[in-house]
């Protein structure tokens, strides 16, 4: 049986929306961008199914909200085909989808096992495309709907020192740009939204990832995960079929490092992630090979 909270803390002033009354999926709700979301979405009196692997976050976010809720791995394609099932049978089809869940260390390649390349993309990719693939085909037959991705810079400018992460990062931009060209004259929008960093627990369940976070963010600014859900909401009302990012500086630069990348690339390097030349040679040596000069 779905599990619904039949509580609500209402906020002292409701904001008013666009979404009013919308039946709203977001995947990853249990803390972050995600809780935040549900919080601002609720506010504005929509109804939300929150979808997150730790149902002791979960569950007093919906009694908070008025959400249903489901405890899934969203890494498990199996597990998502059945709780999409269940949101189709109890729930009918979502108007939007938010696909927010994400998860990664910042790692260099030869930090980043090959089993871990593959979580990575599990989530946030594959989370995406399977959470799209479950509830897409009544919302063609309805004609309308909402597909919304949460990115990350990365997947605009690569930088150095994570590259399982930025490559899943890059799969979630591709797959949001393939799917609007698939979806063109369906009535369905795709879109995204791609802020800068965000202050919120990511960092704290990936650690020695913020360092390598490249300094070049102080020119672009960092947000709040309330920032952001005021964002996705903004977006959601006004631009649903586009790609926005968040906040002003970043959403003023993103199109220009899109357009002339190597700029961008070579700030994001000189910023970023400085590789040990000490680990350099130590690895290469113990594999028997000579250094320049050595």
């Amino acid at each position: 049986m779905v599990k619904k909270s039949t509580r609500r803390t209402k906020s002292t002033q409701a904001t008013p929306s666009a979404l009013t009354s919308e039946l709203i999926v977001i995947t990853g709700a249990s803390a972050g961008i995600g809780a935040a979301l549900a919080r601002r979405l609720a506010d504005s009196e929509c109804r939300l199914i929150l979808l997150a692997r730790r149902e002791e976050k979960l569950q007093p976010l919906a009694e908070e909200t008025g959400a249903s809720y489901y405890p899934v791995d969203l890494s498990d394609p199996a597990a998502v085909a059945k709780v999409c099932e269940r949101i189709l049978v109890e729930h009918g089809t979502p108007d939007i989808l938010i696909n927010n869940a994400g998860a990664g260390r910042f790692l260099s390649i030869e930090e980043t096992s090959p089993e871990e390349a593959r979580d990575q993309m599990a989530l946030p990719y594959f989370a995406a495309f399977d959470m799209t693939r479950g509830l897409i085909e009544p919302m063609l037959a309805r004609g309308s709907g909402t597909i919304f991705q949460i990115n990350s810079p990365v997947a605009q400018i690569a930088w150095p020192g994570a590259v399982g992460y930025a490559a899943a990062r890059y799969a979630v931009r591709g797959f949001t740009e393939a799917l609007r060209q698939d979806l063109h004259g369906t009535g369905i929008n795709v879109g995204s939204l791609t802020p800068t960093r965000v202050h919120s627990d990511y960092f704290k369940a990936n650690p020695n990832s913020e360092s390598r976070v490249p300094k070049v963010e102080l020119l672009v600014g960092t947000m709040t995960p309330d920032e952001v859900a005021d964002a996705v909401v903004h977006a959601l009302e006004t631009k649903p079929n586009k790609d926005s990012n968040a906040p002003w500086r970043w959403a003023l630069s993103a199109p220009i490092a899109r357009a002339i990348p190597e700029p961008f690339l070579w700030l994001f390097r000189v910023t970023g992630h400085k590789r040990s030349r000490g680990r350099i040679a130590g690895r290469l040596v113990g594999r028997g090979r000579r250094l320049p000069g050595k």
